[in-house]
C-alpha cells in the first residue's frame, strides 16, 4: 500500500509519496479541514516530492480546487511531476487544473 504526507507551510501543502487509491482516501481525510473558511486559505499545492500518481491522484487535485473555488479561493499546483501532467492532458483538464 502506497502512503502520502502532506506538510504545510503556510498557504502552501506540499504533499510527499505516492498518490493512489488508498493514499488518495487517508490524504483527503487528513486535508479536508484546510480547505474551511476557518483556516488561513490554502494558496498553493507542491507536488515537487509525489513520487508517482494515477488517475485517482488527479482527482484529489480537482476535488482541492472544488473546495477552494467554494470558498472563492484561488488555488496553483505547482511542480506538478511528468506523469501527473500526462493524466491531466489524456483527461483533457489542462484548461481547469491551474498549474504553475
Amino acid at each position: 500500500m502506497a502512503t502520502a504526507t502532506v506538510e504545510r507551510d503556510g498557504t502552501t501543502l506540499r504533499i510527499v509519496g505516492e498518490l493512489d487509491f488508498d493514499s488518495v482516501a487517508d490524504l483527503w481525510a487528513t486535508t479536508g479541514s484546510l480547505f474551511e473558511i476557518a483556516v488561513e486559505p490554502v494558496v498553493q499545492i507542491d507536488l515537487s516530492g509525489v513520487r508517482r500518481s494515477n488517475s485517482a491522484g488527479v482527482a484529489l487535485l480537482v476535488e482541492w480546487l472544488r473546495q477552494a473555488q467554494s470558498r472563492q479561493s484561488k488555488l496553483v499546483f505547482s511542480n506538478m511531476p511528468a506523469q501527473m501532467r500526462a493524466i491531466v492532458r489524456v483527461v483533457d483538464l489542462e484548461t481547469v487544473l491551474p498549474v504553475a
